[in-house]
């Protein structure tokens, strides 16, 4: 049977472009990846990393810290 690596972080309040994340096949960030919470700018920039990531399969799950993800539609701007 083949093995699954899972890596999992958290907690990386906007310098997870300092990280160094080990190889896997899924990579978890297990909330609290925005710095401010309410910066567009942040979800784009760490969507970005995710997205240069190795892992094959990426899950993120917003923290207390993620504001933007508590605000209406019409508040967040589409990028």
């Amino acid at each position: 049977m083949p093995r699954i690596r899972i890596v999992c972080i958290s907690d990386t309040h906007g310098q997870h472009a300092k990280l160094s994340v080990p190889d896997g096949d899924v990579l978890i960030h297990a909330g609290d990846f925005m710095a401010f919470g309410d910066r567009p700018k942040e979800i784009v920039d760490f969507n970005q990393w995710v997205g240069k990531q190795p892992h094959r399969h990426k899950v993120v799950i917003a923290g207390n810290h993620d504001l933007m993800f508590e605000l209406s539609g019409e508040r967040i701007p589409a990028y």
